[in-house]
């Protein structure tokens, strides 16, 4: 069966996505040309420009699309009525850590890229948001006691990626009861 030109777009444009992750695994992302990656993907550099303008926004799509953000973002949005904010967050926290645990490369690239910081910085920025957001909500509710949410957010999420990039085994549950005692 013959791919329609679009078929056969949205297929090097993974191509090329895959071949980023694997030469930026490699090599960190700033060690990685945009030669470095068109080679590994078999195409030439003017070709991986027509799908990315530069190599910060390669990072910054292989971040969005291949990281934790779809998966939360799904998470959220799942109806959460009647289950415990520290039953959801568990999950959540769990889902992060299997995905880095998974996706070794996509790590590398996470920990590397100082490149693109300020485009890693609202990614995580907007994931932190989105629990701040889920944290709030359950504030209002009278579910959680009132505390820093923006803070509380960034301590779960900074605890399983240095968990993960140390090595340390970190218990998801223990850490959201730690920072959520008595709110079951």
């Amino acid at each position: 069966m013959t791919k329609t030109r679009r078929e056969q777009a949205e297929w090097r444009r993974e191509q090329l996505l895959d071949a980023a992750l694997k030469v930026f695994a490699a090599k960190g992302v700033d060690g990685a040309s945009v030669k470095d990656i068109a080679e590994a993907a078999g195409v030439t550099p003017g070709l991986l420009y027509r799908y990315f303008e530069s190599k910060e926004a390669l990072v910054a799509t292989l971040l969005s699309e291949r990281g934790f953000l779809p998966r939360l973002r799904e998470l959220l949005t799942a109806d959460h009525r009647g289950r415990p904010a520290v039953a959801v967050l568990t999950e959540l926290l769990g889902a992060f850590d299997a995905l880095l645990a998974d996706n070794a490369d996509l790590m590398a690239v996470f920990f590397s890229a100082t490149q693109a910081r300020a485009a890693l910085a609202e990614l995580v920025g907007e994931g932190q948001r989105l629990i701040g957001d889920f944290l709030a909500a359950r504030v209002a509710e009278g579910e959680l006691r009132p505390h820093d949410t923006a803070t509380a957010a960034r301590t779960l999420f900074a605890a399983v990626a240095v968990s993960r990039r140390t090595g340390s085994p970190l218990d998801v549950a223990r850490l959201v009861e730690l920072l959520f005692p008595h709110e079951r």
